[in-house]
């Protein structure tokens, strides 16, 4: 059974070996339908002070359908396990014909596994939820409907900058791990994880079993909406696949304002650097290559390199290289800039 610590919160402990130390990675966000799923989490929660000014707009729109999803992602309790079936799909539409093609083993096994844990509970899982094995059923076109539905509620046309800030975020991590090892990443994840070797030990809001990974290795993943902890997922068909561990990447909600996608122009900041590099700045702080700045600024790579350049020597922009691009994000004295208070606008990604 997972201990407590000094505060009495429960923590989970996954033991890692050497062997498994070597195999830790970043993955790639969740996608759409990944994070959508853990959004219906948390919109059900009252406890989640982050999510508040966001929560109270998309309650107000909530789709019909929401009940489906209410069924089987509670926001407390367990839920049934979509993500690691679905989980590669970027878009929403890719998610959902994940969801379509995901196999009868697969859905019965994550279904069972949710009832049987539920079924100690006061919310059962509903009988309904056991048709989600066959692929032509009612229940999975039903739970994908809803899942649509609420994804352009809970999103409101924002999920490409989301998206970009996750790829971000992964991307740093996955940097962390190359230039300073994999205990330097256990160190940024505090203070939802630890490391007290030999085990990874992450906060976890149920009282649940430690896990061994026995040289499975294990993948890390940032996230938006997983709330309150770490969330270890693991495949129900492959024993032997690496686990999963979906961590928090937002700290406070100056992240998720970042997150959530552009913000109205400063025209101080504008007067201070010239339309175009203020504009540059803003774009840089969502998160992108020197390419992806020039086609948004609608300026030759070159020009976006220059004002990339000139930013960073200013301390507004770190850039690093990553495979075949170079990749910007702005700094904490950017964002700073970029919300007009020098004191606050901290990011942490």
């Amino acid at each position: 059974m997972p201990e407590h610590d000094d505060a009495g919160q429960r923590m989970k402990r996954i033991y890692c070996t050497p062997d498994d130390l070597t195999r830790i990675r970043i993955g790639a966000p969740l996608g759409a339908m990944g994070e959508t799923v853990l959004a219906t989490r948390v919109v059900q929660r009252t406890d989640a002070p982050l999510y508040d000014g966001w929560r109270g707009q998309v309650r107000r729109a909530m789709p019909d359908n929401f009940g489906v999803l209410a069924d089987i992602f509670p926001g407390v309790d367990h839920f049934v396990d979509l993500i690691t079936p679905t989980r590669g799909a970027r878009s929403m539409s890719a998610g959902i014909e994940a969801l379509h093609l995901a196999s009868r083993d697969e859905l019965r096994r994550e279904v069972e596994h949710a009832a049987r844990r539920r079924a100690l509970t006061d919310h059962p899982l509903p009988a309904w939820t056991q048709d989600l094995y066959d692929r032509d059923s009612a229940a999975r076109r039903d739970v994908a409907g809803a899942v649509e539905a609420f994804h352009a509620v809970a999103f409101a046309g924002r999920w490409a900058h989301m998206q970009s800030y996750l790829e971000v975020a992964a991307e740093r991590m996955a940097r962390t791990i190359a230039t300073e090892g994999v205990e330097r990443l256990f160190a940024g994840l505090a203070p939802f994880a630890r490391w007290r070797a030999p085990a990874l030990e992450v906060l976890t809001p149920i009282e649940c079993h430690d896990e061994q990974l026995d040289g499975r290795g294990l993948i890390i993943i940032p996230s938006l909406f997983i709330w309150p902890g770490p969330k270890l997922l693991k495949s129900t068909i492959d024993k032997d696949a690496p686990m999963t561990l979906v961590v928090p990447v937002l700290r406070d909600i100056a992240d998720f304002a970042t997150a959530w996608g552009p913000r109205a122009i400063n025209e101080a900041l504008t007067a201070l650097l010239g339309r175009t590099r203020a504009a540059a700045l803003q774009e840089i702080a969502e998160g992108c290559t020197t390419t992806e700045l020039a086609r948004r600024l609608g300026v030759s790579p070159a020009t976006a390199s220059e004002h990339a350049s000139i930013l960073r020597a200013a301390g507004l922009v770190e850039s690093w290289r990553y495979r075949n691009s170079m990749r910007h994000q702005a700094t904490t004295l950017g964002i700073a800039l970029l919300d007009g208070d020098l004191d606050s606008g901290v990011r942490i990604a």
